[in-house]
């Protein structure tokens, strides 16, 4: 079930921080993996941003992952930590839908190394509308999957956020509704769903899988020098056309695995090797 005992990772404790209580998701996989011990820290992670608005995030994705994650090192004295970072909104490719890019560290303090992973979903809940105190919210509370994902309801005045968080009763909606309606002058709110963890199940999942990917890539050692974190570090470009046999240079023909520390790389996985003409810039420019 574990990897070899000599992994040094193996069996050691690392401290997940998080407000929102990922233990449930983040755990399993790392104990799976390599036995080790997830200790989660309750810790202020607000300060690096919120998606209701009260707190933006002046960091990348990134960043912010890896700043969460270095302060449960510094508040529990622990050398390895983990930490994630959520993305939703539109997405960057397909304007037309949402997308969760999950993104998640894993820190070693003494070794001065990060390994992180993404996961990009497109299953994720996340509703935002503008109402009035008095309208019909049938339709809302269905896209958003009512009660079974929590909402929010804020308003945006004069550049400043208020919002009551962690709604999952209709008369508790409704209430809020009214409360911040009094407080704006146009008269309306904004009610969307509540995208912390804890909230959000269908973000929940989307964590999970980040953290399985995590997980496996920190198991996996570079073959040359033995460093935890080895795994995709690019991708190869170039699939011909199987009609006109142009290569499409944009078009990703395969993985490039490499290592979290050294420059050593190996081809990975065969993405593609041939394009379908209708996706060719020749053929369908």
């Amino acid at each position: 079930m574990f990897p070899e005992l000599n992994h040094p990772y193996r069996g050691r404790d690392v401290v997940l921080t998080s407000k929102h209580q990922k233990h449930g998701v983040v755990a399993p996989h790392f104990y799976g993996k390599l036995a080790m011990n997830v200790i989660e820290l309750d810790l202020d992670t607000d300060q690096f941003g919120t998606f209701s608005g009260e707190k933006p995030r002046t960091l990348s994705q990134y960043e912010a992952a890896v700043a969460k994650a270095r302060l449960g090192l510094t508040h529990s004295g622990i050398s390895l930590g983990i930490a994630s970072e959520g993305a939703i909104g539109t997405d960057f490719q397909i304007s037309l839908l949402n997308s969760d890019i999950e993104l998640i560290v894993f820190v070693d303090l003494e070794s001065d190394l990060v390994i992180a992973e993404r996961y990009r979903s497109f299953e994720i809940t996340a509703v935002s509308r503008e109402v009035m105190h008095g309208d019909d919210l049938n339709q809302l509370l269905i896209s958003a999957d009512f009660p079974h994902h929590a909402l929010i309801v804020r308003t945006e005045i004069e550049g400043s956020t208020t919002s009551i968080k962690g709604i999952t009763e209709k008369n508790q909606l409704i209430d809020a509704i009214e409360k911040l309606s009094r407080e704006s002058d146009l008269k309306k709110v904004i009610v969307e769903s509540d995208l912390r963890a804890h909230f959000s199940p269908s973000r929940r999942a989307n964590i999970a899988k980040a953290a399985e990917l995590l997980a496996a890539r920190v198991a996996a050692l570079c073959p040359e020098c033995q460093t935890p974190g080895w795994g995709r570090t690019s991708y190869e470009l170039g699939v011909p056309c199987m009609d006109c046999g142009l290569v499409n240079g944009d078009v990703v023909r395969r993985e490039i695995l490499g290592c979290a520390r050294c420059e050593f790389k190996t081809p990975g996985k065969v993405i593609a090797t041939s394009l379908e003409p209708a996706r060719c810039m020749e053929c369908n420019p």
